[in-house]
């Protein structure tokens, strides 16, 4: 008894190991930006602290604006009192506002992953097509 290939089932087949890895890809490229966001933002914290000179001191908070958000930038260069209690006041902002943008990543890859799921499931649907009995 020869079977009949059906195009249908194996484009199910692979629509059930391509959207997964699709979604996969896709997760993978936001789920590390908030770490690296921060590490770049730790890094021009760290270079206010270990200037050499007050001009370089100077330098390392103005580039605070280009390196960090407004806020964390702000608490630096118009705070007052010991700069490392600036460089650290804005280290604890910098923490909070990395996780809030976590979450909002975290948040953006479950829309996806349902949406892409849902998609999936229809794609899926409409290629088995009708029953043929």
């Amino acid at each position: 008894m020869a079977s009949k290939i059906s195009y249908s089932r194996i484009g199910f087949l692979l629509t059930c190991f391509l959207f997964p890895g699709l979604i996969g890809t896709f997760a993978s490229f936001s789920i590390p930006a908030p770490v690296v966001d921060a590490m770049h933002q730790e890094a021009a914290l760290d270079a206010v602290l270990t200037a050499a000179t007050p001009q370089a001191q100077q330098t390392a908070i103005n580039n605070l604006g280009n390196a960090t958000d407004e806020d964390t930038a702000a608490i630096v260069a118009k705070g007052t009192g010991p700069i490392a209690a600036r460089v650290a006041a804005a280290r604890a902002n910098m923490h909070i506002e990395v996780v809030t943008q976590a979450r909002d990543e975290a948040y953006k890859i479950r829309l996806m992953v349902i949406t892409m799921t849902v998609l999936g499931a229809l794609f899926g649907v409409a290629l088995l097509g009708p029953s043929k009995q």
